[in-house]
């Protein structure tokens, strides 16, 4: 009957027909479409390669071995009736030499300065504090959402040279019961003071939209298909909208601004990671604020990165 079918099947797609023992193969261009074996306990049908489909019987007909994918179903008429068993594979996850750019994803940091300089204020009439814009670090976060990338990578596909685009949230949130504003509307950048009273947070909000220039290197180190990797450069951002924020417990304030920040900005970044898992430092090179306009701070970001999600 088997091979009866598998005549069948040669004459209307004029395939070529093997038969070898107990063994029949049906073949396009050289390549194994269908092989069944009987080996007098079992037939064996199998559809493709080892990814495709496969059925197994037995003599008695007493269970169905059906195979598609990684998916089993085995079909078993016992003294209970018929039943169907379901199992499935584990996948395998393959080590892969391509070269992978580990930017595009979703990353969170926190912010604090790794340089400040309130000089600008020593003469200030009434004197105005020195630190300001001391942060909270707890609150001061910063969220990246990094939704495009590209890799000009070595042929070895061992290092690559990456860029791309995303967008920056960063939120430098006030230790201290104030807010920030323009002297005169103009002027250099000034506190001002808030109620303590019910005040739940105070904040300075900016976003940028950033490019990034980094050289990436993968590592021998790997675990299974994942490699170590290290990657170094320039962050590139263009502020798109800063404003100030404060909130008591039934109130809230927002002021739209550009606060006398710098339009531009470039950090330098250090990144090392394992998989769809980094962790990066963002170092500022240029500071928070115009010179002379406001005090001199340069952010650094020390944060944890999900690339690839």
């Amino acid at each position: 009957m088997k091979r009866f079918f598998s005549l069948i099947l040669c004459g209307l797609m004029g395939l070529n027909l093997f038969a070898q023992n107990d063994t029949t193969e049906l073949k396009v261009v050289k390549k194994n479409v269908v092989t069944v074996i009987e080996d007098g306990r079992t037939t064996h049908v199998k559809v493709g390669n080892d990814k495709g489909v496969e059925v197994i019987t037995d003599d008695w007909g007493d269970t169905t071995h059906i195979r598609i994918g990684r998916r089993t179903f085995n079909v078993v008429e016992g003294h209970n009736g018929t039943y169907v068993k379901f199992d499935k594979e584990e996948r395998k996850e393959n080590w892969t030499g391509s070269f992978n750019p580990h930017w595009a994803g979703l990353e969170f940091g926190m912010n604090m300065y790794h340089q400040s300089d309130y000089s600008l204020y020593n003469n200030f009439e009434p004197a105005i504090s020195n630190d300001f814009m001391e942060l909270h670090y707890g609150k001061s976060i910063t969220v990246n959402l990094n939704f495009a990338e590209w890799a000009f990578k070595n042929e070895a596909n061992t290092f690559g040279l990456v860029t791309g685009l995303g967008f920056s949230f960063m939120d430098f949130t006030f230790d201290r019961p104030l807010t920030i504003e323009k002297q005169g509307g103009e002027g250099i950048v000034v506190p001002v003071g808030l109620d303590p009273e019910g005040l739940k947070k105070t904040k300075l909000n900016v976003t940028y939209l950033t490019a990034p220039l980094m050289l990436e290197l993968k590592t021998p180190l790997r675990m299974g298909h994942s490699r170590l990797y290290l990657a170094g450069g320039v962050i590139g951002g263009v502020n798109i909208g800063s404003h100030t924020k404060y909130k008591y417990r039934n109130d809230k304030e927002k002021s739209r601004s550009n606060f006398n920040l710098n339009q531009f900005k470039y950090d330098l970044t250090g990144r090392i990671g394992f998989g769809d898992f980094c962790i990066f430092v963002n170092y500022g090179m240029t500071p928070l604020f115009k010179e002379d306009r406001g005090p001199e701070l340069h952010p650094v970001t020390f944060g944890f990165s999900f690339p690839n999600i």
